[in-house]
């Protein structure tokens, strides 16, 4: 259809929708311009729109056109083989561009010569008049209005410099193909550096330009000739060796003495096989110290160009120190520099081969610290790190040369003993390393002394890495159940006994969460006279699978897995509750007291003080009748908050014992400073007492010194009738003990509180 008839149809619609409305509307139609604007302006505005329309048809046709021009200039200087050819395509592409009617030009050029380009890297581009072009630049140019300069992205990879695109024509054209001509100089000029350094084509100068490139390249290269010395090196040899000259020098004489028959292998292997390349790693001595080089080596005498061994040294010192740190931290305790778990293990593999071999024994010891958690916790764990290091550096410093000391984790370290000659040894090492670690440590914070128990295992035990480390551990729990600063040898047995205490583990845990626990009470009686005055508070265990749990078996598990917390607080909750019981059983004028015995761990509880003064406030409990007992350990870790616990105690009207008396580091100082109320003297200061003199002075001390201060005394584990007339001769009025009473039932002690004394009144508390 001719465009005129196009024009006509099209304009049908808005003349036909204007006569229809001055149709409809009876209003419009008189007078008849009224109909006719609208008509005119409908026509107008479509006729705007089909003329946008068809100028967004040819901008796009433009572009695509554009666009088609532009890939395949980049693909024709992809295939570009030399720098004329890449010229010949970007004069292609810009006639495309600006048409082939159009007077045009273009040149490719570094960007050194042509001034005002604009600054910095990236796709840029400026328009200029031709005449303000330098003048060799502009007599290319001549006859041609304006040029447009387009530099590209970054400069080639070899020469370092960045050509720019000159596109001359039109101004007019030169702005409409802007970004086209812009994205062709961003490929133009990586290809002509392409073009230029193909291996195929011969470089002019090259000696020179390839002389050029070794001087900016770090590896070291050198030619060796057939004496072994060197005859040629790059510039960076003397970075590498701090020299200004290398050349007519051995090539061993510059590597490090003890690396220097390694060079020899190397020229030997290349002699005996000239086809290979050798590569090695040496070390070589330079202004900064040693550097460690990897060598490659390469037999180029048959190379009429080079006529000599080709050696390339790359410095891989940062690399091989970083490799080593890495290797070290993998291996190694961060905060003792031990080895660690990992490496011990490869270690005593190894040990463990060399004893299949030969006769000499290996043995291992596990070292597990006592009570390192208190350390923590009173403190702090930086006081517990310098601890740990101090403890490493003490266990090297005692080993041999062939002994390996580690640290697992936590506060257990371990010892592989090698080239021992019998079991003895690694028992003889045992016990010097408890006598090395129980000598106190010095720290900023103050003086602190840990102790130790050691498992000891041997390869007659088990010939196994892990397994022989895990029989040193099973070890080292039977000898820290034997008590503190122990040590043990690994026996089959002990397997069945650490199967036992896991499972009473387990047991443990669901006997807290039913309160599967019982509470008996041992008397405190005046043993002038007999009479009861209180009662201690015991936990059993009497549920257990073989009958009842000794308390010597699951009060140190609780400790150590930190039920006794609940477990603490549950015995005073009830204990108190059955005390007011009692109280209100003996009759009027009796208030015997109840004594709870309270962990380190439950004194360092936040819950603590709050549980306590639940307890007093106990229905039917009669002031001042609770009394809680803390070991010696507890008032020696003293600070600030344990201080405000005791005195709000005070406050509560609790009276405060220390337990266990004369046993722990006892100190004098605590029994000024703290509010302490009882002594309870230790059963193991009773037990001889009738046969020993000094033993009996000793305790006649300990009585006089508890009067002196205004304290009241208790005697515990008094099972003998002279043991009881000893005491009261020495003026201990209280005690209790099998010779009175074994721990009773709530039951029997309110039988025993009615026999006793038929409800009458009984002895005040001091």
């Amino acid at each position: 259809m001719p465009p005129a008839q196009w024009l006509m149809a099209a304009l049908v619609a808005p003349a036909g929708g204007a006569v229809c409305l001055y149709l409809a509307v009876p209003g419009l139609r008189e007078p008849l311009w009224t109909a006719i604007v609208p008509t005119a302006l409908s026509c107008v505005l479509f006729l705007l729109l089909v003329l946008r329309l068809a100028g967004m048809i040819a901008e796009h046709r433009r572009a695509r056109a554009r666009e088609r021009v532009l890939l395949a200039a980049i693909a024709a200087l992809a295939s570009a083989k030399s720098p004329d050819q890449v010229s010949r395509c970007c004069e292609a592409a810009v006639a495309a561009l600006l048409g082939a009617h159009v007077p045009h030009g273009s040149l490719l050029l570094p960007a050194g010569e042509v001034p005002g380009l604009p600054p910095g890297t990236g796709r840029a581009s400026l328009l200029l008049p031709v005449d303000r072009l330098p003048p060799g630049i502009a007599a290319r140019l001549a006859g041609l209005p304006a040029a447009l300069v387009c530099s590209p992205a970054e400069p080639g990879p070899a020469s370092g410099r960045a050509d720019v695109l000159l596109a001359a024509g039109p101004e007019r054209r030169l702005v409409g193909a802007r970004a086209a001509l812009e994205t062709l100089a961003a490929h133009a000029g990586p290809a002509a550096h392409r073009a230029e350094l193909r291996p195929d084509r011969p470089h002019p100068g090259g000696e020179a330009y390839f002389r050029t490139l070794l001087s900016s390249a770090s590896d070291v290269v050198l030619v060796v000739g057939a004496d072994s010395t060197v005859r040629y090196a790059s510039p960076s040899a003397r970075t590498l060796f701090g020299r200004s000259e290398v050349t007519g020098t051995p090539l061993r004489s510059l590597v490090e003495p003890q690396d220097r028959e390694r060079v020899d292998r190397t020229l030997a292997a290349l002699d005996s096989d000239p086809g290979r390349d050798v590569h090695d790693h040496w070390r070589v001595g330079g202004p900064g110290g040693r550097a460690e080089v990897e060598a490659r080596c390469r037999d180029l005498r048959a190379d009429g160009s080079v006529g000599g061994l080709v050696v390339t040294l790359r410095d891989v010192t940062e690399q091989r120190k970083l490799r080593y740190e890495l290797s070290r931290r993998a291996f190694h305790d961060p905060v003792t520099g031990l080895p660690n778990r990992a490496l011990l293990l490869e270690r005593i593999g190894r040990a463990l081969l060399h004893d299949r071999r030969e006769s000499p024994l290996a043995c291992v010891l596990f070292i597990d610290l006592d009570d390192f958690k208190t350390v923590n916790e009173t403190l702090g764990h930086a006081a517990g790190d310098r601890i740990l290091k101090a403890v490493g550096e003490r266990l090297s410093q005692t080993l041999r040369r062939t002994d390996t000391a580690a640290r697992l984790g936590g506060d257990a370290f371990a010892v592989l003993m090698e080239e021992a000659r019998q079991p003895e040894d690694a028992e003889l090492l045992a016990q010097q390393v408890i006598e090395v670690l129980d000598r106190p440590f010095r720290l900023p914070e103050g003086t602190v002394t840990v102790s130790a128990g050691v498992g000891v295992a041997t390869t007659w035990d088990s010939t196994d890495p892990d397994e022989l480390l895990s029989c040193a551990g099973l070890a080292v729990y039977a000898a820290k159940s034997a008590g503190k600063r122990q040590w043990s040898r690994f026996v089959p047995g002990l397997r069945v006994r650490v199967t036992e205490r896991h499972d009473l583990r387990a047991r443990l845990d669901r006997a807290i969460s039913r309160e599967e626990f019982a509470l008996r009470y041992q008397p405190v009686v005046d043993i002038t006279g007999g009479q009861v005055i209180g009662f201690e508070a015991l936990a059993r265990w009497p549920q257990g699978r073989c009958g009842p749990v000794p308390p010597g078996q699951f009060i140190p598990l609780a400790e150590e897995t930190g039920h006794i917390a609940p477990l603490g607080a549950w015995v005073l909750r009830n204990a108190v509750a059955d005390m007011a019981r009692l109280q209100r059983t003996a009759g009027r004028g009796l208030a015997p007291y109840i004594s709870v015995n309270v962990s380190g761990r439950q004194w360092q509880d936040a819950d603590f003080l709050e549980e306590v003064s639940k307890a007093v406030e106990t229905p039917g409990l009669a002031p001042g009748s609770l009394q809680l007992e803390l070991t010696e350990s507890v008032l020696l870790h003293r600070d600030d908050r344990l201080d405000r616990v005791i005195r709000s105690l005070k406050e509560l009207g609790v009276r405060i014992a220390v337990d266990d008396f004369g046993t722990g580091f006892s100190s004098l100082r605590y029994l000024r400073d703290f509010p302490v109320d009882t002594l309870k003297l230790d059963k193991t200061y009773i037990d001889d007492i009738p046969r020993d003199p000094r033993q009996a002075a000793l305790v006649h001390g300990i009585v006089c010194l508890a009067r002196t201060l205004g304290l009241q005394i208790i005697a515990e584990g008094i099972e003998q009738r002279g043991q009881r007339d000893l005491l009261t001769s020495m003026g201990c009025r209280f005690g209790q003990g099998f010779l009175f009473a074994r721990p009773l039932t709530v039951e029997q002690s309110a039988v025993a509180l009615r026999k006793h004394y038929g409800g009458g009144p009984g002895p005040a508390l001091r």
